[in-house]
Formats: structure tokens, C-alpha cells, sequence
């Protein structure tokens, strides 16, 4: 095969479908928005053809105006592909009905075929940034305006006009496919990159690069207004390098994500600070809830019987209650070094100190 079909796992469709459309909205609210504004200038040939103002086509033409307008207002305030897509091509059908209607009063086949071709250019635009399946749904909805065009506005020739826009439309379709494929390949060696720039080789925690990405724009503010900050170390993780190795001193620390992941939720926030630390971002939980969690990893380091030794872990609790989120990881490290001060087997939060 030319182009080896791309899958993308189910987790990560409505990822990868975002992604798509975030890269190309912009082009897709251009063509959207000038397309409809090309259909409202038709209104002077109207007129041009009665000598006069066009007083019937006149509310066909702009009845599309004011969904445009809530159009663009929509795109400002909402982001999700789902619903931008959907009202992408709703906009085309609009302009459709708008040129069936205005038919029924001009009866002019070629002007009714060249807003058909360019609802057509509309529907490639909206459907690179869409997925496949949505697009072969809503384009083919267009095999019905065109009916509805031979009936309501009384031409003839609809076998010629449906085999042309038809071809179009099976020709826009094939492109989406084939193109949705490669935009997946894509997709995929970003992902792989981003996992690389993301995760911490040796256990698959973030890094630290994952704290700026939380963060509002520019700031070192953190996107939660309530979380909790587990910061956990390992005892005398020096001694174990020492007396076991680095190879055991790797396994220990491996295991001991293994565990964390065990302990937390999948709202949870892993990151491997270095060395044997790590920070557990617990986002819209309290102190009791945020030294429970810390309390059961505690447990599980202190019971595990898969570790290659026995080690300890001491953990720092800390709330974030906004701000810069460096402030609220010193807290957790005060209460972290009062744990291994005072017993080394223990959870405190800076709060209780």
C-alpha cells in the first residue's frame, strides 16, 4: 500500500480528533465565515437581474447572517471539537438551504451549481479538521439538498447536477480519508515525542516539565485552586547504592513508582523530582484526604515484599492554595525533613507543624 493505514487507540481518539481540529480551526472559521459572506454578496446579482432590489431573495440571502454571528461567537468561547465541528456543518447546510431557497424565486442552474461546488470547497476545509466518519455524514446529507434544490426550485437536469456534485463529493470524501491517516502518523511521532520530553525514563513518572505545563500561561501559578503535595523520599537511599548497588538502587525506585501509582488516582499528578523524590500533585482534595493517600503509599513501601530490600519512605504533605506553586513545594520539603528528622517512617504536613 501507498499510505499504511494509521490506528489510533480508543483511548486516545478524542485526543487525537482535538489536536486536529485545534491545528486547523482557524483555517476552517475563514473559509467558513468568507464562504458565507460570498453567499450574501450573490444578493447583487439578484438584483442586477431584476434591475431593481431583489425584495424575494432579498431574506434568503441573509437569513444565514445571524447564525454566522453566533458562529463566531461560539468559536471565541468554545473549544471542543465535538461541538465546533458539528456547527462547522451546520454553517455549509445553512448556505445549502439559503441557495434552495433563493431557487425557488431564480431559476438559474449555473448559480445553483456554483454554490453547490463551493459548499463543496466549505465541506474539504471543515472535513480536514474532523473526523472521517462525521464528515461521510453530514457531506452526504448534501445528496438531499440537492433533490430538494430539482423539486422546490423546479430545473431540470438534476441527473447531470447530482453526478457532478456527487463525483465531488466522493472525491472530497477520499481525500479525508487518505488524509486523516497521514495527519494520524503525525499525531503519533508528536505523542512518542512529547512522552520522551514528558516522562522520566527509568520509572515513566513525569518530570519535571510537567509542573510548567499545569501552570496558567506564563506563570508559575498552578491551574488548581485547592490540591494537595506529597513530597516522598526514600531513607538512606545513599546506603542502599553503597550496600546493594545502583542496578538494586534503580528496581527500588521502579517498585516504588509501581506502588505510587497503585495508591493514587488517574487524577493524580506523579513527578519524579530526582534521585529517589517524588512529588504527588492530589488536585482538589484537603489535608485530611491528602495525608490519607500519603499515608496508604507509606504503608505500602513499609509492607511491600517485592522490593529487592527494605527501605523506609518519609513523606511531606503540603496544601496549595494558589500562587507560585515553588512556595508550596518548600512546605512539603520542611515537613518531609521534619518526618526524617523525627522518625523517618512517618507522615507530617506542614500545616500540623
Amino acid at each position: 500500500m501507498i499510505l499504511k493505514p494509521v490506528v489510533i487507540p480508543k483511548d486516545k481518539r478524542g485526543e487525537f480528533y482535538q489536536s486536529k481540529y485545534d491545528h486547523f480551526k482557524n483555517l476552517i472559521l475563514w473559509v467558513v465565515s468568507i464562504s458565507c459572506i460570498v453567499e450574501m454578496t450573490y444578493f447583487v446579482s439578484d438584483c442586477s437581474a431584476v434591475m431593481g432590489f431583489s425584495e424575494k431573495t432579498f431574506l434568503p440571502r441573509f437569513a444565514i447572517l445571524p447564525l454566522l454571528i453566533i458562529y463566531l461567537i461560539a468559536f471565541r468561547y468554545v473549544s471542543s471539537y465535538k461541538i465546533m465541528t458539528v456547527f462547522s456543518y451546520i454553517m455549509v447546510h445553512a448556505c445549502m438551504l439559503s441557495v434552495v431557497w433563493v431557487g425557488h424565486y431564480v431559476k438559474n442552474v449555473v448559480n445553483l451549481r456554483e454554490s453547490f461546488l463551493l459548499m463543496t470547497l466549505m465541506f474539504l476545509v471543515i472535513g480536514i479538521g474532523s473526523p472521517r466518519v462525521m464528515h461521510l455524514v453530514f457531506h452526504s446529507l448534501m445528496i438531499g439538498e440537492m433533490v430538494l434544490a430539482y423539486f422546490y426550485s423546479g430545473l431540470t437536469g438534476i441527473d447531470t447536477f447530482i453526478s457532478l456534485n456527487g463525483a465531488a463529493l466522493v472525491a472530497v470524501c477520499a481525500f479525508e480519508y487518505i488524509f486523516e491517516f497521514a495527519y494520524a502518523e503525525q499525531f503519533n511521532i508528536q505523542k512518542k515525542l512529547e512522552d520522551i520530553s514528558l516522562h522520566d525514563q527509568l520509572t515513566g513518572a513525569y518530570n519535571r516539565t510537567k509542573l510548567q505545563m499545569l501552570c496558567m500561561e506564563d506563570t508559575n501559578e498552578l491551574n488548581y485552586r485547592n490540591a494537595g503535595f506529597i513530597l516522598l523520599d526514600i531513607n538512606d537511599f545513599k546506603k542502599i547504592n553503597e550496600n546493594f548497588g545502583h542496578d538494586t538502587g534503580d528496581k527500588i525506585i521502579k517498585e516504588l513508582y509501581k506502588g505510587i501509582t497503585i495508591c493514587t488516582r488517574l487524577d493524580d499528578v506523579c513527578i519524579r523530582m530526582g534521585g529517589e523524590q517524588f512529588l504527588i500533585i492530589v488536585p482538589n482534595q484537603g489535608l485530611a484526604r491528602t495525608k490519607e493517600i500519603g499515608e496508604r503509599i507509606r504503608k505500602y513501601v513499609a509492607n511491600a515484599k517485592d522490593f529487592p530490600c527494605t527501605f523506609k519512605a518519609s513523606v511531606g504533605v503540603a496544601i496549595y492554595k494558589g500562587g507560585d506553586y515553588h512556595v508550596t513545594i518548600n512546605l512539603a520539603d520542611k515537613a518531609l525533613h521534619f518526618a526524617k528528622e523525627n522518625d523517618v517512617d512517618m507522615v507530617v504536613a506542614y500545616e500540623d507543624m
